[in-house]
């Protein structure tokens, strides 16, 4: 499949350059958007409130283009292959939606810069890219999340996931399928583990 993916994207260099060379249209760009399900309410909210800060991102995400990487070093991106809306966008939409939906917080604000809260939730998208390395080819995403307790600025909880979806299809929009189903599974992951930590035991 690696091999399929290289030859797809020579072809599509090829291609462009020879349809400059012509004069001919340029290849069309696609436009993808992470598909994260939002999640209806399950449970009676906590009284705890919270702030959701922007979820932040590395730089290498913030290009706006599908990522692959065929080794742990090098990083390439599809030049027609593109988010139309910001990964970070979608991962903290979904991340309120489900930790709304757990019922982990009576309130869960964005960042305004004047809504107090009991607690201030931060969020970093590390991964989110096609991985074309190490047998198959993959997507993968990393999140993490720590918990804030306002009174005290102090990190009372902090977790990480890890999530690979290997990816059937030689196309991007399986990736991006693969991209997606990973995500889920990473924000639900801790969430969980969110509101574990701040749900009593009973």
């Amino acid at each position: 499949m690696k091999i399929a993916l290289q030859r797809r994207r020579l072809g599509l260099a090829c291609l462009a350059v020879a349809c400059w060379a012509c004069g001919g249209a340029v290849p069309p760009t696609n436009y993808y958007v992470l598909d994260l399900p939002a999640l209806a309410p399950a449970a009676a909210p906590l009284e705890h409130t919270a702030i959701l800060m922007p979820i932040r991102v590395g730089g290498v995400i913030r290009q706006g283009r599908i990522i692959y990487r065929e080794s742990p070093v090098e990083v390439g991106y599809y030049e027609y292959h593109r988010w139309a809306e910001d990964p970070q966008e979608s991962v903290s939409r979904a991340l309120r939606e489900q930790v709304l939906a757990l019922g982990t917080f009576a309130r869960l604000d964005h960042f305004d810069g004047r809504t107090a809260a009991d607690y201030v939730l931060r969020g970093e998208l590390r991964r989110l890219e096609e991985v074309d390395h190490g047998g198959g080819v993959r997507a993968a995403v990393e999140i993490s999340l720590e918990l804030v307790e306002s009174a005290t600025a102090r990190v009372v909880w902090a977790g990480t996931a890890e999530k690979n979806e290997q990816v059937s299809a030689s196309e991007v929009r399986s990736v991006v399928a693969g991209l997606s189903a990973a995500a889920e599974q990473a924000i639900r992951q801790l969430s969980g583990e969110l509101d574990r930590h701040l749900r009593p035991p009973g």
